[in-house]
């Protein structure tokens, strides 16, 4: 059974580029029964960014199945003389998300940035295997890339959990992330309207602002996202379509 939230997107003349470093996410996540608690699914956002240069359109993230035991998200933006590709495949237990590999691409005006990690989980490490910037360092059980921690959180969220604290392998060193719940909020969107629970991030820097709205009635699928890099500089998502089997 496929259901679908779906309005027409307006047209825009560039699609906004999104890097989502502290934000949203989707869950996979199995039951005794090997049921999906939350089923593959496809959704679009609108996107807006705001700075000294400004532009809208489209970001769309997937969640397929690989496999009894893999799952994959992946997230695509482009804009004009950009493109952001990124991935990561992730097995769990006990509602604990363990990612395997980590992919991230930036091509912007023909220079390109790059990142493959690799968690190897007997040995307890993890490894980046790009070749210009290569490390390795040991972590235990709960650490996360930077996509997977959004799957954790979700999957937190979804099992009432309130302390939502996330170790990330990022930079060849661990970054903690930290959220709160701080509400709830009816929050329009080109979807249709939802109920929400709001939830900020935790930034050390004051010039620093994320906040990120999930809807229990989509298996608290993210709707909107704020998040402000600087005083001038910000952008906005919030969900377009969603196509879940």
């Amino acid at each position: 059974m496929i259901r679908t939230i779906n309005r027409k997107p307006p047209r825009h003349a560039a699609i906004a580029l999104i890097v989502l470093s502290g934000t949203s996410g989707v869950i996979a996540a199995e039951s005794a029964a090997n049921t999906p608690l939350i089923p593959p699914y496809v959704a679009t956002f609108k996107a807006d960014s705001k700075g000294s240069i400004s532009a809208s359109g489209t970001t769309t993230r997937q969640l397929s199945q690989l496999n009894n035991l893999s799952w994959k998200l992946s997230s695509e933006s482009s804009a004009l003389f950009a493109r952001i590709d990124e991935n990561s495949t992730f097995t769990h237990s006990q509602n604990l998300i363990a990612p395997h590999s980590y992919y991230y691409k930036r091509k912007v005006l023909g220079k390109t940035r790059e990142a493959a990690l690799s968690f190897d989980w007997q040995k307890n490490s993890v490894t980046n295997n790009v070749a210009n910037q290569p490390w390795q360092m040991p972590i235990s059980d709960g650490v996360q890339d930077k996509l997977s921690y959004q799957l954790q959180l979700r999957l937190d969220l979804i099992n009432g959990k309130e302390l939502l604290e996330y170790k990330v392998a990022d930079g060849g060193r661990l970054k903690e992330y930290r959220f709160e719940i701080i509400g709830k909020e009816h929050i329009e969107t080109p979807a249709g309207s939802f109920d929400s629970i709001k939830v900020r991030r935790l930034h050390d820097s004051n010039d620093k602002k994320t906040l990120i709205w999930f809807a229990p009635s989509l298996n608290y699928q993210m709707i909107k996202l704020y998040r402000q890099t600087k005083k001038d500089k910000a952008f906005a998502l919030s969900l377009q379509t969603l196509k879940t089997r």
